[in-house]
């Protein structure tokens, strides 16, 4: 049987997250607290135990000059006794009658999708760049010395400005619950997400730290002043900086080719690799920006 989750199986479901992802008890622990809907989970039910789960969130993206509707499939997990049966396509089958969506998702690998999603219908869709620095070690006070004024972006001002800049075919928006948990995960991990203002502008700056190196996973600065924004706000010293997503005035750009079918033209930085980030089921996408995701 598959049915929506509900509040009591909040604990059966931890415990299927843990076996199957390792997470730590801290994440999912706050992931229930701040994403957990019932009608957002589809769970599986078989002899009166809980053996299989997936979250399909909401989300939106940017195709045609509208808004479609889409379900962010997330932690899709059958404990492995119960593997090789279907249960997921099931699984994903009950949630395309139900949410009438179309799906994404971001695989943890690049190896799962010819091996776990193509074959259950999604096609490789959203590519980034991703790019590896040295962040040179110059006087703080330099970094300073240029125009911004830095402060703590709450949800609300990262997705408006978030929305306003990159807002362009095969965009993808989350709503305001989704961006909070991603922004105080982000906190968790050495990082913040930063308004910066400056030069009769806004632009914001979302990353992490892992030992020496800074991760900035999403910002529409340029190179150039995202590592002059980092300088001042790092909190231990960090040698390298990798920047995955758009930064300002290097982003994807879509446009048509000569028999008017969309086609990608995807930017490639210096030193920088293409990065399959996500996959799709259910809509025809060319090409679109998928980076904010809970992953």
């Amino acid at each position: 049987m598959i049915r929506f989750g509900q509040t009591e199986d909040i604990p059966e479901l931890k415990k299927l997250w843990k076996e199957c992802f390792a997470d730590e008890d801290a994440y999912i622990d706050a992931f229930f607290h701040a994403v957990y809907q019932g009608e957002h989970v589809l769970a599986v039910q078989e002899n009166g135990a809980l053996i299989g789960a997936s979250f399909f969130l909401p989300g939106s993206i940017y195709i045609e000059e509208s808004w479609q509707q889409i379900r962010y499939v997330y932690a899709l997990a059958v404990y492995p006794q119960y593997r090789g049966r279907g249960i997921a396509g099931r699984l994903l089958q009950e949630a395309s009658d139900i949410y009438k969506a179309p799906f994404i998702a971001q695989p943890a690998e690049e190896s799962l999708v010819a091996g776990f999603y193509e074959p259950l219908g999604f096609s490789k869709t959203f590519y980034l760049s991703k790019k590896q620095t040295a962040l040179p070690q110059y006087d703080i006070q330099a970094a300073q010395s240029r125009a911004f004024h830095i402060q703590p972006a709450d949800a609300e001002a990262y997705g408006r400005i978030r929305d306003e800049r990159f807002k362009k075919y095969g965009y993808v928006r989350w709503p305001k619950e989704h961006l909070a948990f991603a922004l105080s995960e982000h906190r968790a991990n050495g990082g913040d997400a930063l308004l910066v203002t400056g030069e009769d502008r806004e632009d914001i700056l979302l990353y992490y730290t892992e030992g020496s190196k800074a991760f900035v996973t999403e910002t529409t600065l340029t190179q150039e002043d995202a590592v002059s924004v980092l300088l001042q706000c790092l909190e231990q010293p960090c040698d390298t900086l990798i920047l995955t997503g758009r930064v300002r005035d290097s982003r994807q750009c879509i446009g048509k080719d000569a028999d008017g079918s969309m086609q990608e033209a995807q930017y490639q930085a210096e030193n920088s690799e293409r990065r399959l980030t996500g996959v799709m089921r259910g809509s025809t996408c060319a090409g679109g920006y998928l980076n904010l995701t809970l992953d």
